[in-house]
């Protein structure tokens, strides 16, 4: 059996050791467990779950991977109007595809070492009210028999 953190500890070392950190447009910001640094503006990845690891002998559960990304600047885009609310939709649809490449896998699926598995479930954008930020978040499944 292993707790929530140590799933959220494998999904981070995949994603650090992935095409997701080894693509020359890569996320210009940190890795994150849980909380990411205040007053951030950077493009970071922040991992989390959603109400934790059952405790069966095939464990489930879902996992979360945020990725901010600042909205458009009214001063290199000023078709946008005054304020920083309009998110930048090409570098929000670039990480996306990005990370759907990082867990493409066998029928969309993620093997680590036969017995741990993550599955892309869904993903959404959402506005970072206060930050100028919009963030992807994707919903990842995450199975192991550890």
């Amino acid at each position: 059996m292993i707790t929530t953190t140590e799933a959220i500890d494998i999904l981070y070392l995949f994603v650090k050791n992935s095409v997701i950190l080894s693509d020359a447009k890569k996320p210009n910001g940190k890795l994150c467990k849980g909380d990411r640094p205040q007053d951030s503006n950077l493009e970071d990845i922040v991992f989390d779950a959603i109400g934790g690891l059952n405790r069966s002998p095939v464990q489930r559960g879902v996992l979360l991977l945020n990725i901010y990304v600042n909205n458009l600047n009214p001063l290199e885009a000023p078709n946008i109007g005054i304020g920083k609310n309009v998110r930048d939709s090409a570098r929000i649809k670039y990480l996306s595809q990005l990370i759907q490449k990082a867990f493409e896998g066998v029928d969309g699926e993620v093997w680590l070492n036969q017995d741990t598995c993550f599955e892309v479930t869904s993903d959404d954008v959402f506005e970072d009210n206060g930050n100028n930020q919009h963030y992807i978040s994707f919903r990842i499944s995450f199975y192991t028999i550890k």
